[in-house]
């Protein structure tokens, strides 16, 4: 988990940090989006381990203070897309990633029921292996032995 909460945040930290670049450099809201789609996936990412409630005392202030980082950051990004004239653009956007967000989720879960499925069906066929196994030598020895009587 430290490691995890490490990672994200070092991501949102590149990714405020472009950001803030692309802002001063540009007002191309298209040079934003990728970086706002790494947020977007980084604050969910931190509420799940939060979520989790496995976090160690020094992770869950690391959540909390990356969390307010991406929070202040995509107010930024928000302003940003509102200033150019794009202020619808940026909730299609956000809209855009929770409904991708949505359908992963969706085809995790579908993948998860599938396995689940899988293995179900193999200890099924496993017991019908077992089953064949012990009985069949047994109604052959029955047999042979009724056979030579």
């Amino acid at each position: 988990m430290i490691g995890e909460i490490a990672a994200i945040v070092a991501g949102v930290n590149a990714a405020t940090s472009a950001i803030k670049q692309v802002a001063e450099t540009s007002q191309d809201i298209s040079a934003i989006s990728g970086l706002l789609t790494s947020l977007g996936g980084a604050q969910v990412e931190l509420q799940r381990a939060q979520n989790e409630g496995k976090l160690s005392e020094a992770d869950a202030v690391k959540a909390a203070l990356a969390k307010k980082t991406i929070d202040s950051t995509m107010k930024q990004v928000k302003d940003l897309f509102v200033v150019s004239g794009n202020g619808d653009l940026y909730q299609e956007a956000l809209t855009q990633m929770a409904d991708a967000r949505k359908k992963k989720q969706q085809e995790l879960a579908r993948q998860a029921a599938a396995k689940k499925k899988f293995w179900r069906e193999v200890r099924q066929w496993g017991i019908v292996a077992a089953v064949l196994l012990i009985l069949l030598p047994m109604t052959l020895a029955l047999l042979l032995a009724y056979l030579t009587r």
